[in-house]
């Protein structure tokens, strides 16, 4: 979850558009001594003495942020959807941003879930921004609540994106970090995070993958480390109340705190793939050009070009814009055990 820059920030005809009353959802607003208004707010002094939104208030219960990098690559989309989803199954409220990436694949996967899911935003409520999540944002207060802490109409600005990442952070119990790069907006979410007492976990990535450099150092000064579903269950229980209303009955699995055994976990974010199939075996380790690939594996650059292109006509593999292969989001979720659904 990235903040936007000034360009992106400045008021223009096609930066955000406010709803037509006619076509907004219920609205609400919530001052600090109504009943609906956020019980983990008001531990601190800095909570916004009035809160805007559309949908249903009561979705703002205990919960986890789910939060990266807008640019984000086909493992970061993955994983948010797949953290998102089984937060939604262990009856948690998912927080996000809605900005593209990693933040509107949490919103999805919860949304898919059938879990609640509250889109803070850096704008108005009823501001449709980013422009194209119109359709996800009408989804989102349909299933949970779109909030800000501005009034009506007021347009996104850079320095407002970063105040909504402490709104974010404190309606949260704890906060996981799929991708981001250093520096990047998801570093302001992270400071308010621990200024507030709010836990922190991370998706692990690739030492090679700028976007997993922000999540591994986060780790490794430490930060939980979230592989599976039951590092999940783990966080949750360490972070949130015993007596936390939740949004509905865990699906079975592992006990909390239960560890994950290597490769034989269906939820795991990464599993074995076939012994034969080398190529997808190295992709699912780390995107990577023809080229390197011939060259680690000691096959020709054609035999390797034939590969890939049949598994991305199959869907397992796509390419990335700068040209190197790696597994696409559908096969990284499956092997999640998580059905991809709608992922843009």
């Amino acid at each position: 979850m990235e903040t936007i820059t000034q360009t992106e920030g400045a008021t223009s005809a096609g930066a955000a558009r406010a709803l037509k009353p006619a076509a907004a959802p219920d609205r609400f607003e919530l001052e600090r001594a109504d009943e609906l208004y956020p019980a983990q707010l008001l531990d601190f002094e800095a909570a916004p003495d009035l809160l805007y939104g559309r949908g249903d208030a009561a979705a703002m219960r205990p919960g986890v942020a789910v939060i990266g990098a807008r640019n984000a690559t086909p493992y970061g989309i993955s994983a948010a959807k797949a953290v998102a989803t089984w937060a939604a199954d262990m009856g948690l409220t998912v927080y996000s941003g809605c900005a593209r990436g990693c933040d509107q694949a949490a919103h999805r996967g919860a949304l898919e879930a059938g879990g609640l899911t509250v889109a803070v935003l850096g704008c108005g409520a009823d501001v449709v921004y980013p422009t194209r999540a119109a359709a996800l944002l009408d989804r989102i207060a349909a299933q949970g609540c779109v909030i800000s802490k501005y009034g009506w109409g007021t347009p996104p600005a850079a320095y407002r994106f970063r105040e909504r990442n402490w709104l974010i952070a404190a309606l949260s119990q704890f906060v996981v970090v799929v991708e981001a790069r250093i520096p990047s907006g998801t570093f302001s979410t992270v400071e308010h995070a621990l200024s507030l007492g709010v836990g922190l976990a991370a998706v692990p990535g690739s030492i090679f993958c700028a976007e997993s450099e922000a999540p591994n150092r986060f780790i490794g000064e430490g930060a939980l480390p979230l592989t599976c579903r039951a590092d999940l269950e783990s966080a949750a229980a360490r972070f949130l109340p015993a007596d936390a209303p939740r949004g509905g009955a865990p699906l079975p699995g592992p006990e909390a705190g239960e560890s994950c055994p290597g490769g034989e976990d269906p939820r795991q974010l990464s599993l074995p793939v076939a012994p034969d199939d080398e190529v997808l075996r190295a992709l699912g380790a780390q995107p990577a050009s023809l080229e390197e690939l011939a060259r680690d594996l000691a096959l020709e650059v054609r035999e390797v070009m034939l590969r890939c292109s049949r598994a991305e006509v199959e869907g397992t593999v796509t390419r990335y814009p700068d040209g190197r292969y790696g597994l696409s989001s559908e096969e990284l979720l499956r092997r999640a055990h998580v059905h991809p659904g709608a992922l843009v």
